[in-house]
This record gives C-alpha cells, structure tokens and sequence, in this order.
C-alpha cells in the first residue's frame, strides 16, 4: 500500500475518532460555552503578559530566560500529559482485529497520533493566538506573532508524539510484567500524593535548586525563545542560527517518534497476547467461607453473595478502591484547612476520611461494576438483598479498619477512651451512610448512558459515565456526608465544647454528645438511602 494511501487512511481514522470522542463526552452546549470563554481569559492574559514582554524587549531589556523556559517547561509536560491520557483512552477503543484486516498497522497507529495532536492542537489554538498577538503588538513586528506560531506548534507537536509514545511504551511493559501494570497504574493514580509529599518535606531544597534546573535547560530554553522571535530580528536580541537549529531538529524528532508509535502499536496488537493478566482464577461465589461460619445464621446467603462478589471485583480489578483518591483530594484540600483553621480534632478527620473511604470503595457505581452481569442480577436477586449485600462489603472492611486506626491513636493522644469509642463508632456509622448514599445515586445511573471505556490495572475495559455527570454525584455524596458529619465537627471544637461550662456541661460531654448525634444522623440518612436505593433497584430499566 502506498504512503498516499496510508496517509488518506490515517486522516480518516482520525476523524473518526474525534467525531467518537465529541460523542462520548456528551458535553452539553452550556459546558461547551463556558469552557471556550474560560480559553479566551486565558488568551486574554497571555497576551497581556506577551504584550508586556514585547515591550520590555522593544525598550532594550535583556529576554527574561529562565522564567520563560519554567512556563514553557510546566506547559510542555501538560501537553505530555494531555497526550497520554487521550491515548490511554482512545487506544483500547480502536478494534485491531476489524482494522489490520483493511489496512496496515501503520495507518491507525498514525491516526491516533494525528487525533492526539489534533484534540492537543484545539486546546492550545485560542491561548497560542493570544500569546503571538501580544508579542506582535509589544515588538510592533507582525512577523513575530507567525514565528511564535511556529515555535508553539512545534512544541504541541513534539509534546504530542512523546505521549503517545510514551504511553504506547509503558502499556507495553505493563504486558510483559507480570506485575509492571498494577505498578504502573498505581503511580499513575496515587503517584501525585508521594509527589506533594517530597515537595512539602523539602521545599526550601527544592526552591533552591529551581535556579539550577533552570539554568541546565537555559541552553534550549533559549534557542526556543530564539525561534519563537525569529520574525523580531535583531531588536529581540535572539540569534537566528539557534531558532533555525531548533526548527530542524524537531522535525526529524516528530518523524523518530511517529515511528515509534507505529512499532509500538504494531508490537501491541500483533506480537503480544491478549486478554487479562490471568492473576486470578475463577472462585465460586456461594461456596462457604469465614463470612459464612461467622453470619450464617444473621445473613441470608444472597446478602452474602453479593458481598463476597463485589470484595471479588475489587480484587480483581479495584473499580471502586480508586475512587478513594477523590476522598484523599477532598480530605486534604477542605478536611486539612478546617483542622487547622477551626481546631477540629485529627482523630476526627482521620475517622472520617478512612469512613468515607471504605464507603466509596464498596458503594459507588454499582451498575457499571454489575453492568455486565444486570440481567442475572435482577432476575435472581432482590434490590433489599443487593443493597443489603454492599452494605455488608463496606462495614465488613470498614468497621475493623476505623476502629483498629482510630483506637490506638485516641490512647495516644489527649482523647479519653470514652471519646475514642465514640469517634470510632461514629466512622462506622459514616461508613454505612457513605456506602448507602453511593448506592442509592449509583442506582440512578441510565443503563444507555454507560459506554465501556479504558480501566486500571487491567486491560479489560469497564463500563461508565462519560463527562461530568460521575463528579457531580460524587460531590453530592460527599456533601451529604458532610451533613451527617457536621455535628461531630461542630461539637469538638474547643469554642463550642468549652462553651457548654457555663450551662454545666463538661467538654468532653459535650464532644461525646455531638459524636453520638452525629452516629444517629448517619444512621438515619442511610436508612432512607437505603429505602430510596431499593426502590430504583426494583424500577431500574434496562432498555
């Protein structure tokens, strides 16, 4: 097949998957709107930062290197990063077994990569024109707003290729490995936390060395500044040699690169096998168990099916276990703030952030953890059994966890043991609300708007919402677990525990009756979760 002919191939396959990424996204116009004014702000202040730079520039000053080669580097790598997650997401949706029988590997491996820097390209459009106006205006050279085009593009471009291959890269290692894509993923997912962390251990270290770094990267920071001032000459005091030098070394790196897209995705989908690592076998789900000496006689055995299931699932392919990085994300961006603000006990916020944990592990998304399995379901198992069941899955693992952190902590700390008790038992209760309200909105989910897409740590792909509709359940169950955490919080302030003295309450009264009330609103929120999860059980439609 000629390369005219893979070219047209690869073009149409990139169109199709831009018109099958528009669709799967299902942004409504108001989202649309708002994100293209959200891109003109930011073009509106890049160009004013340009047109100041411009100006500086034009009266003589010298080109402001390293702070340009920092917001040139943090940019390059989120257009890596953008790169690779459109790959992880697009890739398994290509079907290799219907496209290699049509066309050689070569031509869906170059429209991926043309997808990738199309969908990178339409979110850089708007900021990059603002940018090339504002330096034009500052330099007063027309020429200069083309030049920075060029430079953008450029860097677009090359930062496009090195995520997909990059990614193509490391999903092939995640194959050979036996365990290399549990680890992989994991980084990918909880990565960003090690990172805070060593940032916020040494970050008077690391603000020292940023002059350094800089200064290492100002060779080619500044021949990329020299080739995105090209069209300025001489009054931008850029030498045109290293700006053209640049220009010709990214296009043999963007054709290096758009080889080894080709390679990779050849080696994925015709030399390496398919289907699941094969870390665990088939286990019958009925069979009896511990679960089963220790509640057979409380727990009827559906109940316990389908908790001893969904432990399972998590096992195997820990859907729900990852959500549990959106409760590390609210914990430290509005938990951490209150301790420290308001003086809210960390014993508290511990309990509650491993409560909410468990309950968003095991109770969230059971129609895409079920989908594939819905009509066995909800022939042989009744919506009380099945919720009843998750429950089950996240007190089991909850309420040891809760207590067994919770307990030594209290010893240790000025807490009494009737106020560790307390705290604990008010983590489990907010463990069964979290669990119960998950259920309860994930059973509202439409079986049509569930389309199968990538999943972690596995190569079977999962079923879920696209869009935005998966966050903002999950922002409404964290404010109703919120809600039932409020008094707790309330209580153990020492304004409002050391206030009850002057009615005769003691303090640690008042903060044990603020837990106790929040254990009984946790309870009562899920016991009509509960309800209202049942009834969508009973009346969920599967066409």
């Amino acid at each position: 097949m000629s390369a005219t002919t893979v070219l047209a191939h690869s073009v149409r396959i990139a169109r199709t998957e831009w018109r099958c990424h528009r669709r799967d996204a299902g942004q409504s116009r108001i989202h649309r709107r708002l994100l293209v004014g959200l891109r003109l702000v930011v073009a509106a202040a890049l160009g004013a930062a340009g047109r100041s730079i411009g100006c500086d520039l034009a009266a003589g000053q010298s080109i402001p290197v390293t702070e340009l080669w920092l917001a040139g580097a943090v940019a390059f790598a989120w257009a890596v990063w953008r790169s690779a997650t459109l790959t992880h997401e697009r890739f398994s949706r290509l079907d290799p077994d219907m496209l290699l029988t049509a066309v050689p590997a070569r031509a869906p491996a170059l429209g991926l990569l043309g997808f990738v820097s199309a969908r990178l390209a339409a979110s850089l459009a708007v900021p990059t024109l603002g940018v090339a106006g504002g330096l034009a205006l500052g330099l007063r050279s027309p020429a200069v707003a083309l030049t920075v085009i060029i430079a953008i593009a450029g860097m677009a471009a090359l930062a496009a290729a090195v995520g997909v291959t990059g990614r193509l890269a490391t999903q092939l290692v995640g194959t050979r490995l036996t365990r290399g894509r549990f680890y992989r993923d994991l980084f990918v997912l909880f990565g960003w936390t090690a990172i805070l962390s060593v940032v916020a251990v040494f970050r008077s270290t690391l603000v020292s060395a940023l002059p350094v770094l800089a200064g290492v990267g100002s060779l080619s920071g500044a021949w990329i500044v020299d080739l995105a001032l090209l069209g300025a000459g001489e009054r931008a005091g850029i030498e045109a040699r290293r700006g053209l030098a640049v220009l010709g070394l990214m296009l043999p790196s963007l054709a290096l690169f758009a080889g080894g897209t080709t390679v990779l995705a050849r080696r994925l989908w015709e030399a390496e096998p398919t289907g699941s690592d094969g870390a665990h076998g088939s286990h019958p789900l009925v069979d009896g168990g511990r679960l089963d000496r220790v509640l057979a006689g409380a727990v009827s055995r559906p109940v316990r099916t389908v908790a001893r299931e969904r432990w399972l699932a998590e096992q195997r392919a820990p859907r729900g276990v990852l959500n549990t990085a959106y409760v590390l994300l609210f914990v430290g961006v509005v938990g951490f703030p209150v301790v420290g603000i308001v003086g809210v006990p960390l014993l508290l916020l511990v309990a509650f952030a491993l409560a909410v944990a468990v309950g968003v592990a095991f109770g969230s998304d059971p129609i895409g953890v079920e989908y594939r399995v819905l009509p066995m379901l909800f022939t042989t198992i009744r919506g009380r059994q099945f919720v009843s069941g998750l429950l089950l899955a996240a007190l089991v693992v909850g309420a040891p966890t809760v207590t067994a952190v919770v307990v030594p902590i209290g010893l240790f700390s000025s807490a009494t043991l009737l106020e560790t008790l307390a705290v604990a038992l008010s983590g489990v209760a907010i463990c069964a609300c979290t669990a119960a309200v998950g259920v309860a909105l994930g059973l509202g989910v439409d079986h049509d708007g569930l389309v199968p897409v990538p999943s972690f740590f596995t190569d079977v792909p999962a079923y879920a919402e696209r869009g935005w509709a998966p966050f903002r359940r999950l922002a409404v169950l964290f404010t109703v677990v919120s809600v039932a955490g409020l008094p707790a919080f309330l209580g153990t302030m020492p304004a409002v525990s050391d206030s009850g003295a002057g009615i005769g309450a003691p303090a640690a009264a008042v903060r044990i009756g603020s837990l106790l009330l929040t254990t009984l609103v946790a309870v009562a929120i899920a016991s009509g979760a509960v309800r209202v999860a049942v009834r969508r059980y009973r009346r969920y439609q599967l066409t």
